[in-house]
């Protein structure tokens, strides 16, 4: 159920529940590199096993008549997705231009064999090439599918490149080849899809952020900078969608591809990796998204290995001043630092009272 106040404190979340997020995605982190100590929460929502007579409580979530357009859906987590997804009785639409894991190249048998497999198994999709990194390519991807199904009710933007590259090392050019892909194709994506979503008054746009954005990784500044973007979008266009019944949520998936040998040469951990975190694991979370039942919007969710948790940008009480110097703040620093008694702040509106000044 949806939260209906914006203001939530360390008191609203269950006390297990509410914990660094630097410990627990630091499994999701080569060796050797651990998440920096940051104001970040997630409010933690593990997958478990239930007794059979308490699963039975919740009904099975279908799908049936949706149309669900996943970009990069022709490998990874994208294919895990349209195959849940049409599984759940969604109508795809497989979009993937084929590209080598750096973005480079084009293979229209990628999305084709996706689709194929999927009507092989009485589902319904259709495969699409185009390049959501240019507009063109985004307006062609929902334009195909409004003439095939004649409708588009949820968004998937998983598209995505990557490699490793020192911060000095990379260009303008590098970090706008990035950006094109991973902000880019969700901005020509959406920009398409929106007036569709406007008619019906109704849609459910997923986005893909990173660990690599919300928290770091060393070598992979043009991926971060892009991913953590996403994270802005998302929270614009949930506040713009609200009035015309358009949720937007965003993804951390961490599920084993291509891109992790791409990003980190650590034998060991892509190992590892590869055997603890399945992509198949990271799709029931879009497919819940998707659904009638969920009503959340402009959420972060972490997903990976069978866990599903929150992501939350929270603030601590810190310290009030109003004759504030360099000299108090560095008097105060351990209020300054503290995020004891958080609270987590909601969408900015003009004339209202800065969060901190009312503590």
């Amino acid at each position: 159920m949806s939260q209906k106040c914006h203001k939530r404190t360390s008191g609203n979340f269950p006390e297990a529940d509410a914990l660094s997020i630097a410990g627990d995605v630091n499994l999701a982190l080569p060796k050797g590199h651990s998440a920096p100590t940051v104001g970040v929460t997630v409010a933690r929502r593990r997958i478990q096993s239930l007794p059979e007579k308490d699963s039975e409580m919740t009904e099975r979530i279908s799908l049936e008549g949706k149309v669900a357009v996943v970009t990069g859906a022709g490998r990874g987590l994208g294919r895990a997705y349209v195959e849940l997804l049409a599984e759940r009785g969604a109508r795809v639409v497989v979009n993937d231009l084929g590209t080598d894991v750096s973005g480079f190249g084009k293979d229209s048998t990628i999305a084709e064999q996706v689709a194929d497999l999927i009507r092989s198994r009485g589902g319904e999709a259709i495969a699409n090439d185009s390049d959501v990194s240019s507009p063109e390519g985004g307006s062609d991807l929902i334009a195909t599918t409004i003439k095939h199904f004649g409708r588009v009710d949820l968004l998937v933007n998983n598209a995505g490149i990557c490699g490793s590259q020192l911060f000095e090392d990379a260009t303008l050019d590098d970090f706008d080849h990035y950006w094109r892909v991973h902000l880019g194709g969700p901005v020509n994506t959406v920009k398409a899809a929106w007036p569709y979503m406007v008619a019906q008054h109704y849609g459910k746009i997923i986005l893909t952020t990173s660990v690599a954005g919300l928290l770091g990784i060393r070598g992979q500044a043009t991926y971060a900078a892009a991913k953590c973007a996403v994270v802005g979008l998302m929270r614009i266009l949930a506040i713009e969608g609200a009035e015309h019944g358009i949720l937007v949520n965003t993804i951390s998936p961490a599920g084993y591809t291509r891109m992790h040998p791409a990003a980190v040469a650590d034998p060991a951990w892509l190992k590892q990796s590869e055997a603890t975190m399945p992509v198949e694991a990271v799709a029931p979370a879009i497919v819940w998204l998707a659904s009638d039942g969920c009503s959340e919007t402009n959420r972060i969710y972490n997903v990976e290995a069978g866990a599903i948790q929150r992501i939350a940008i929270v603030m601590g009480p810190g310290f009030n001043d109003p004759h504030l110097t360099p000299e108090s703040i560095a008097e105060n620093y351990a209020k300054v630092e503290s995020i004891e008694g958080f609270f987590e702040p909601g969408p900015f509106e003009p004339g209202q009272i800065p969060a901190t000044a009312k503590s």
